[in-house]
């Protein structure tokens, strides 16, 4: 159950939101630590780190692909609807750190059909501030990712003074689509699989031994399959809620229309076996563990 999950990205806001993401679909048990790219130096510090697609290329570098996975996150459907009322011809400003998630913002929404805009960015990070200015001045419709448009960015005295009065700001709450959601879920069930199946294994060899083994040490064996008998029930709790969990999150829109980006999720690579074969084996060890359990407690 010590499965540690290090949140990697650019900046605070976004660490922020994938980990209340991410905290959403599992269990409060699981350790989630939030950390800049820049911050991440070796891969020692957590089992899974999870990223967007923008932090990828510069993670990669210093974690092994095999333990990063990356986490699609798709604005709710409400947002879509609100920005496909807009007046036919009008310009959509997209308030965003980076230039690339603001291309994917438009892409996603060109993909649902909404063609009778002009989607123009206005990246803080990557543009001179003069130009975020003047942009921000002539804006009528702006949209963003929540944490974004609201009072830790566009809000910000900062930006806010820039803004014109009728201004119409949209802001995307995002959830993890499902198809990523999954991924992430069946690596944190393959580490908790192998704690459980090594932590049984080593009973089984305890009970084995040819050396006779003390009163003492039998409490002890019954003490620790007891603890891990309950581990692997609440392991089979929290992937079979994950799954529901990440489900209901997604009140989205059809993810097949969001095609063109499913590559980028890199399904094959991160996660060779469905769900359901990691829960079958997490309830292999607890077969083991209750069958060690009963065998303890008549000795």
């Amino acid at each position: 159950m010590n499965v540690k999950i290090a949140v990697v990205a650019s900046g605070p806001l976004i660490a922020g939101e994938i980990a209340s993401i991410i905290q959403s679909i599992i269990s409060e048990s699981i350790v989630i630590q939030t950390y800049l790219t820049c911050d991440i130096t070796d891969s020692s510090i957590a089992d899974i780190y999870v990223c967007a697609q923008t932090q990828i290329k510069s993670l990669s570098q210093v974690v092994p692909r095999e333990k990063i996975v990356l986490l699609d996150l798709m604005p709710n459907s409400k947002f879509f609807i609100s920005i496909a009322r807009i007046p036919k011809n009008e310009i959509v400003h997209i308030f965003n750190n980076h230039l690339e998630y603001a291309a994917i913002l438009s892409d996603y929404c060109k993909n649902l059909g909404i063609i009778n805009v002009e989607f123009v960015p206005i990246a803080y990070r990557e543009m001179p501030q003069e130009d975020v200015f003047m942009q921000l001045q002539k804006a009528k419709y702006i949209i963003g990712v929540d944490r974004f448009v609201g009072e830790g960015g566009l809000l910000s005295p900062t930006y806010s003074t820039h803004l014109q009065k009728d201004v119409v700001i949209i802001p995307a709450t995002r959830a993890a689509s499902v198809h990523s959601a999954c991924v992430l879920i069946q690596c944190i069930a393959n580490k908790i699989h192998c704690h459980i199946a090594d932590a049984a294994e080593k009973i089984k060899a305890d009970l084995q031994s040819d050396s006779p083994l003390s009163e003492a040490d039998l409490k002890k064996l019954k003490l620790e399959a007891k603890h891990l008998a309950i581990s692997s029930n609440k392991a089979m709790d929290i992937i079979q809620n994950a799954v529901t969990k990440s489900v209901l999150n997604n009140i989205s829109s059809d993810t097949a229309l969001f095609a063109p980006y499913s590559n980028r999720l890199d399904i094959n690579l991160l996660a060779n076996q469905p769900i359901d074969n990691f829960l079958e084996m997490i309830m292999d060890s607890n077969r083991t563990l209750h069958l060690i359990a009963e065998k303890l407690a008549k000795l």
